[in-house]
This record gives C-alpha cells, sequence and structure tokens, in this order.
C-alpha cells in the first residue's frame, strides 16, 4: 500500500526527487574523467532530467562555446522507484521503529550511491558510443567488460531493483530475527537437539 500511494504518477513526486537526483549528480558528475564535464537539467517533463556530456579539452565553438552530447533520462524510472520500494519494503518489516528508522537512514544512502553508480556506468558507455568526446579510451577488454556492466546495471531497471531487496535484507535484519522465527511465530522455543555421549 505504501508503495503504491508513492507511486502514483503524480507531478510534485517527479519534481521533489527529479530537483534532488540533479543538485546530487551535479555536485557527483561536475568534473568528468578530469576533463570532461556534465551539466544535469529539468526537462520537458517533470520526471525527464536533461543530461549534457562535453569535454574542456576540446577546441571550442563559436562564442566559446562547448560542444556537448545530449541525452535525456527518466529520473522517476532511474532512482525514484527503486528509493520507494526500499522505503515500502522497511515500513512494511516487522522491526521495532528505531530499527526501521535506522535501516531507512542507511538503506536511503546506499540506494542513492547505488542510482548515482548506474549514472556513472552510463555516462561511461556513452562517453565510449562516442570516441568524439575524447574522454574514455578502453582496450577490447575494457570495453566488452564496460558493456556487459551497463546492459546488466544501467539498461534494465529490474537488476537494481534486486540490488534494492538485499540492501534492504541487510540494512533492516540481523541473523538473530531468522533464528528466533519460531518463537516469534508460536511463542515456544525449539528445545536444543539432545547430544548423547
Amino acid at each position: 500500500m505504501i508503495y503504491g500511494l508513492l507511486a502514483l504518477p503524480l507531478t510534485f513526486y517527479d519534481q521533489l526527487y527529479g530537483d534532488f537526483y540533479r543538485k546530487l549528480a551535479g555536485s557527483f558528475f561536475n568534473t568528468f574523467r578530469e576533463t570532461g564535464l556534465v551539466r544535469f537539467k529539468e526537462g520537458v517533463k517533470p520526471e525527464l532530467t536533461h543530461i549534457n556530456i562535453g569535454n574542456r579539452a576540446l577546441p571550442r565553438g563559436p562564442g566559446g562555446a562547448i560542444k556537448t552530447l545530449p541525452i535525456d533520462i527518466n529520473t522517476r524510472y532511474l532512482g525514484y522507484l527503486p528509493t520507494i520500494l526500499l522505503i515500502a519494503l522497511v515500513l512494511a518489516s516487522p522491526v521495532p521503529w528505531k530499527r526501521k528508522l535506522m535501516a531507512l537512514a542507511l538503506g536511503l544512502v546506499l540506494v542513492t550511491l547505488l542510482v548515482l553508480f548506474k549514472q556513472y556506468i552510463s555516462l561511461l558507455w556513452r562517453c565510449d558510443q562516442n570516441p568524439w568526446l575524447q574522454l574514455t579510451d578502453y582496450g577490447e577488454k575494457g570495453k566488452s567488460f564496460l558493456n556487459g556492466t551497463y546492459h546488466f546495471i544501467a539498461v534494465t531497471s529490474s537488476s537494481v531493483l534486486y540490488f534494492v531487496v538485499a540492501i534492504w535484507l541487510l540494512v533492516t535484519f540481523r541473523l538473530d530475527d531468522f533464528r528466533n522465527k519460531t518463537v516469534a511465530e508460536t511463542g515456544v522455543k525449539q528445545k536444543s537437539p539432545v547430544r548423547r555421549k
């Protein structure tokens, strides 16, 4: 129910998360690969973000303008949906509220880092696909690894959702929660097996 409410296609949600994402990603990727630059701006719709990738070291155009590669991304799919999935999972977890709040704080940091990593891989792949930017110079093995990573992490949304579920389990539960499952469900402790001499 929590996920359903947060996933409603409301402009307010997309605008709020989009603004947060553009500021954060802009600070992370302001300088990219030494001479590169990446600019994040609001797209034509609240859920879209317009990105420009350029290289300061390349000859400039008329008026000193830097030639850039334009890209549009959907921040709703990229980061908002994984974030609210974590929020819904943590809030629905059968643990005390203190642990929920701690799990939520740590989990949100990890999911945001995951989303930024996904963006980083996407930026590297775009630069590799556009050699005129002169921001990447990989050999065959490097290109193959980047291509595989990009298609596993950046292209599909499902792989990121698996990571979100893993983060939820990691930050919310302890091993004792699973060991004491029988006690919580039945109120009866399991007897320890009798050791024979």
